[in-house]
């Protein structure tokens, strides 16, 4: 009876902890699960040039790529903002994904955590739309997720 009231009061915080995000509108499938930094909701306030971490659980491929790729687009008002991919993070293979886990195949389930060391952008006060994915080979679309950030001084 205790292992069920321990268990009982941590899969609440276990789900509290996810950040809510959306599809993108590539329709690219979502991850099981998102966690951006400790948000639990929308916006997430994310300090303007400090580092970000995310973990994407649970993300299905619906291809077989022999490599991934990491891109982020920021938005405002519908205007993409300029955000270059620091050197090193677009190869997901190399970075954000468990050793061995590329090539990918069709149906491969897998986990990726980004690693931003943080970068300024010319907005702070702001909310912006941002859409974090993963490309595979010919730029074939394996994962996509879009969320609201505040962008705080």
């Amino acid at each position: 009876m205790f292992k069920f009231l321990l268990i009982a009061a941590f899969v609440p915080a276990l789900v509290l902890a996810q950040t809510p995000v959306r599809q993108c509108g590539n329709g690219a499938p979502l991850p099981a699960s998102t966690d951006v930094d400790g948000c639990t909701s929308l916006p997430c306030d994310i300090q303007n040039g400090a580092p970000i971490s995310a973990i994407a659980r649970g993300i299905t491929s619906p291809i077989a790529t022999n490599t991934l790729s990491t891109y982020i687009i920021v938005r405002l008002a519908g205007l993409q903002v300029p955000f270059p991919m620091p050197d090193g993070l677009e190869n997901a293979c190399a970075v954000g994904t468990a050793p061995g886990t590329c090539p990918v195949s069709a149906g491969q389930t897998f986990d990726y955590e980004l690693n931003h060391g943080g970068q300024a952008l010319s907005l702070t006060g702001v909310t912006v739309q941002v859409e974090v994915g993963l490309r595979g080979d010919g730029n074939a679309m394996v994962g996509c997720l879009e969320f609201d950030a505040r962008i705080v001084g």
